[in-house]
């Protein structure tokens, strides 16, 4: 029984790719389960091939859930081939050239796709399992990225919830913690800090009295 090869990479990253070789009886159901495998997937969402020409250009649609089908007769009105289960399609049936190529498309919410193409017929080896993973190159992205929630939408038992949350504390704050004896600015500081400022105003006014006219009346400028 010939063996198939594909490599399978993403589309939005080449040098993450998985080489593939899977039986040319097995189904695309069997493909999908092992591309979820080599990817690192969980297979919890919707997935499907489409037979690709040398362009990437999706054609025939190989869908993964039976509720995904169209009623038959309307695609065929619409002239457009029906979709197909990938349980029941073989491999073999849509191998039409030496690199034949597929489009994979996982999670059409997050889009994950995948470009595939045969490399070559292998010869079966009967110490393997197929489908088989061959070769990996390149680490797989996580599934599921990590969003930090809007701030109204954040959990307030949550302490992150409760530091985001919570205001500055302004001054009368400051001031009432004091009173009550909380934690805050002691009493002896605030008095140290009124009291240098106080020192701050006096040297200030000093200060206009020695320089410019502040000194002097307006008379004895006239005089000189």
């Amino acid at each position: 029984m010939a063996v198939y090869r594909f490599k399978v990479c993403m589309e939005d990253n080449e040098d993450i790719a998985r080489d593939i070789d899977i039986n040319a009886a097995q189904t695309f159901l069997q493909f999908h389960t092992i591309i979820q495998e080599a990817f690192k997937f969980d297979a919890k969402h919707a997935a499907s091939f489409f037979v690709s020409d040398d362009y990437w250009r999706k054609g025939q649609e190989i869908t993964l859930n039976k509720e995904d089908l169209p009623l038959e007769e309307e695609e065929i009105r619409k002239g457009v081939d029906p979709k197909k289960l990938m349980a029941d399609t073989k491999i073999a049936r849509y191998i039409d050239q030496p690199h034949q190529r597929f489009v994979y498309v996982f999670d059409p919410n997050a889009q994950w796709s995948f470009l595939i193409e045969m490399v070559k017929i292998a010869e079966e080896n009967k110490r393997l399992v197929y489908p088989s993973i061959i070769r990996s190159y390149g680490n797989p992205p996580k599934q599921y990225k990590q969003i930090l929630p809007p701030k109204a939408e954040l959990n307030p038992d949550n302490p992150l919830a409760a530091l985001l949350a919570e205001p500055e504390a302004d001054d009368e704050e400051i001031f009432k913690a004091i009173e009550t004896g909380e934690e805050g600015i002691e009493e002896d500081d605030i008095d140290s800090l009124e009291g240098e400022e106080g020192e701050e105003e006096e040297q200030s006014e000093e200060g206009e009295d020695e320089s410019g006219d502040f000194g002097f009346e307006h008379g004895e400028e006239e005089e000189h």
